[in-house]
């Protein structure tokens, strides 16, 4: 029989092993299948609460690609179904991780299609695609189809989806080109003066051509025009005492089929898009797939109509398709009273897309230049499967077809289902302008820190359009800042050097602000012609745009990192890294400029400014030690300058002086136990020692 003191260190041993097998098992811990792992076996998952199996029914699936496609393109998977049996397909999924997609890309049952898009870090190659059908019992049937990514062969004056910098216009409000299209039904708008502001103003296609000079030296590529269809053209607000009220703004169209008279002719428009394609500047066109304009219903005939009312005739054109009465929530509610089309039926999905796709070829010119992307208005408000439809259509036509959403409150934090879908290829961001406010207004540190977790949202095919102000929100200026103009600029900055699309509302680059007030819409002005001369407003975003220009890809998709500053310092420095090069994005909220030094990793460093085009030398440090220092010492501008500095470096870095913070443990019930465990174990082990030690001789 062992003695009491051999039995103790015995025992002691023993907890110390268990300590240490502990120690192993907790650095080790064994992974369990979750979503992030996508470690969950086909038979386990579920289909609308049925377990999943097998399919054992005579339905047969096969799936292929039409074309190949690169980074910047997309292309169309098609399932074709054989199916003999008596059971309904609920739902066909594809894998596209292999395009740099998710696992479950959902395809409509209704359309057995989708739109393919493929990451720019993607290597060229075939890429498998797993494909599974499962029917209304939860029964699956497997197939692959093989996408073959190609290299994209990108031209020097070329520029992707994500590097569009967009200029948003209500033509109707920018520049009169023609005023033989001014009152092409006769209506004499003169009348209408309770509400002048409520009346075409005159603006159209010939108005935007002539002007595509100062655009292209603002730095856009991309010019946003309100919708181009022919509208209803009585005023809306007849009978009150609102003031009166025409749609100027395109979102009430009575023919999808025809140019509204007011734009200007076919030849025109096709005039715009060559000369804007001169400029290597691209259409977008707003289109809108939820609602028809006022008076449309069967039942909207009154005796008595106003000039201009809907005819029986523009009716018939919409027989059918639109509710008799508003529906319950976003997708069959009649918006603003608007007739609302019923997309989620076949026939009528059909013919709105094929009115709205027809305009690719419509728009395409003698020269073969043609519109490149749509806005889409409402985007909440329609059924997902119309949008894949329509999404499938513009592709099939054109490979290169994008799409950007309107989708009332989208931000990096909700893109509400509509990135990687198949439908949308952006979504315009919401949630901006509040960012901006709060950075121009002194909280550096945290919308800094938001605009670091937004950056990790996007991808060059599910991008975000960052706004300051549209029409139909109040004015950036003069609502959210007060008037500050330097806020505005110092806004524009972080806008157009932040990843994402930069999305510019016209005559906000001269200042030009305003209530979001109806039906006089002081946000929606004439623009301001006589504003352009000597305008510090308009130089500042010049030259923040070229800087956008410069490096179009990099902060297009590089990454964000604070480098230095903070709240109390009332500056703050980024690095925005894309491969092998980097920028630095400073920015000054103090009323007076500031002496920002920075430590740079080489004695040779060149530090250029170009906002300023100062350029700085590296400078010694003197230290205690042995080791070298070095650092460039800037001036910042005030905030009413722009409080915006744009560096560059030559032979080196910028370094960042941030604190980093050791990621804590994360607390979950694995850890929690295993943390108790080992205390436990330590406790024990400590507590065997010294009852060995007690019991010595």
């Amino acid at each position: 029989m062992p003695s009491k003191r051999k039995t103790n260190r015995i025992f002691a041993i023993s907890m110390i092993i268990i300590l240490l097998l502990s120690m192993l098992s907790s650095e080790f811990p064994t992974r369990t299948a979750n979503a992030e792992t996508n470690n969950v076996t086909e038979e386990s998952r579920a289909n609308n609460g049925l377990d999943e199996f097998k399919g054992e029914a005579d339905i047969g699936v096969y799936a292929e690609v039409n074309r190949e496609l690169h980074y910047d393109q997309h292309a169309l998977l098609d399932v074709e179904i054989t199916n003999n049996s008596d059971l309904e397909i609920s739902r066909i999924e594809a894998d596209v991780r292999e395009l740099g997609g998710s696992d479950t890309l959902s395809i409509s049952p209704e359309l057995n299609r989708v739109t393919l898009s493929v990451r720019s870090d993607i290597e060229p190659g075939e890429k498998n695609i797993p494909i599974k059908v499962v029917d209304e019992t939860g029964g699956y049937y497997i197939t692959e189809a093989t996408a073959t990514v190609i290299e994209r062969e990108k031209l020097d004056d070329e520029k992707d989806w994500d590097e569009a910098i967009i200029y948003f216009m209500l033509t109707d409000r920018f520049a009169d080109g023609n005023p033989d299209n001014n009152d092409p039904y006769g209506l004499n708008y003169d009348q209408y003066d309770d509400n002048p502001r409520g009346t075409y103003q005159g603006g159209d296609f010939k108005g935007v051509t002539d002007n595509l000079d100062y655009l292209d030296e603002l730095g856009i590529n991309t010019i946003w025009i309100t919708p181009i269809v022919e509208n209803v053209a009585y005023d809306v607000s007849f009978g009150s005492n609102d003031g009166s009220y025409f749609s100027y703004h395109g979102y009430w169209a009575k023919n999808f089929e025809e140019l509204n008279p007011h734009l200007g002719t076919l030849d025109e428009f096709h005039e715009l898009i060559d000369q804007a394609a001169e400029h290597n500047i691209d259409i977008m066109v707003d289109v809108v797939l939820n609602h028809a304009g006022y008076g449309l219903k069967s039942t909207n005939e009154i005796e008595d109509p106003p000039a201009g009312y809907p005819t029986s005739e523009d009716r018939d054109r919409f027989a059918g398709m639109v509710r008799e009465r508003s529906g319950a929530g976003d997708l069959k509610m009649e918006l603003s009273g608007l007739p609302d089309f019923k997309t989620e039926e076949a026939g009528v999905r059909e013919q709105i897309v094929d009115w709205q796709t027809a305009w690719l070829e419509k728009s395409t010119t003698e020269n073969g230049n043609a519109i490149t992307s749509y806005r889409v208005d409402t985007v909440k408000h329609v059924d997902d499967v119309t949008w894949q439809h329509f999404k499938n259509e513009l592709v099939s036509i054109d490979p290169n077809f994008k799409l950007i959403g309107e989708s009332w409150g989208v931000n990096y934090q909700d893109d509400m289902g509509y990135h990687h879908t198949g439908t949308m290829d952006s979504l315009l961001d919401f949630g901006f302008k509040d960012h901006a406010r709060h950075f121009v207004t002194g909280s550096l540190e945290q919308a800094n820190q938001d605009l670091i977790e937004r950056n990790k949202t996007m991808t060059n095919n599910a991008t975000l359009g960052q706004f300051l102000g549209s029409h139909d929100e109040e004015g950036f200026l003069s609502h959210l800042v007060d008037g500050d103009e330097g806020k505005l600029k110092l806004a524009a900055s972080l806008q157009i050097t932040a990843k994402g699309q930069p999305v510019i509302y016209y005559g906000e680059e001269l200042g030009q602000s305003g209530a979001d007030n109806w039906p006089v819409y002081d946000n929606r002005y004439d623009f301001g012609w006589d504003l352009i001369d000597g305008n510090d407003i308009l130089t500042h975003y010049q030259a923040v745009i070229q800087f956008r220009n410069d490096y179009s890809e990099l902060l297009s998709r590089g990454d964000r990192t604070t480098i230095a500053g903070s709240n109390n310092d009332q500056w703050l420095v980024v690095e925005r890294s894309y491969q092998d090069d980097s920028v630095y994005l400073g920015f000054n909220v103090a009323e007076q400029s500031q002496e920002i030094t920075l430590a740079v990793s080489e004695a040779d460093v060149v530090v250029t400014d170009h906002y300023s085009g100062e350029t700085y030398e590296a400078i010694e440090q003197a230290t205690e030690s042995d080791e070298r220092h070095y650092h460039v010492t800037l001036t910042a501008p005030t905030l009413a300058e722009g409080g915006t500095f744009l560096l560059s470096a030559e032979n080196g870095t910028i370094l960042s002086t941030e604190v980093e913070v050791q990621d804590e443990i994360p607390e979950d019930d694995n850890s929690r136990l295993n943390f108790g465990l080992v205390g436990a174990l330590i406790l024990l082990a400590c507590a065997g020692l010294a009852l060995s030690r007690r019991n010595r001789p």
